[in-house]
């Protein structure tokens, strides 16, 4: 009710880090869909005490059983056999999202972009889109 009455039309999805909240989000409301985010194992952060979240392939499979949307992956996963690893999730019918640092890099978001991602997750895209900011309220 409060993304209604906040966004109305925009195209909203709702994510989480916690696989539980994904499933919660799912089991309440079919009208956004859901994006389960993970890391997988990488040394740049700490790993999850979750295994659904330690590795890409237990993801994929909590979010194909759970019927989420897709899984947003840290790029880091994407470093060495991004079209593998994308194909992977693709075959199990997710869409794929791609987070993380590595995505403020317009060589990274191009290569992306042509390995077919559905979506990259980065900070100001309005000034790759050369599009005036909107305030937030």
């Amino acid at each position: 009710q409060c993304i209604n009455a906040e966004y109305g039309d925009r195209h909203i999805i709702l994510c989480s880090f916690c696989p539980d909240i994904c499933t919660m989000l799912r089991n309440k409301q079919d009208r956004w869909p859901v994006v389960l985010i993970t890391q997988g194992t990488t040394e740049t952060y700490s790993d999850y005490a979750d295994p659904r979240l330690t590795c890409l392939q237990t993801s994929v499979h909590m979010a194909v059983a759970e019927n989420l949307h897709g899984i947003s992956m840290f790029s880091g996963l994407l470093q060495d056999d991004p079209v593998g690893v994308l194909d992977s999730v693709k075959e199990a019918g997710l869409q794929t999202f791609v987070w993380g640092f590595h995505c403020c890099s317009q060589e990274f978001r191009d290569s992306m972009r042509s390995c077919k991602v559905d979506g990259i997750i980065y900070d100001r895209i309005y000034e790759e889109k050369n599009l005036p900011k909107r305030e937030v309220s």
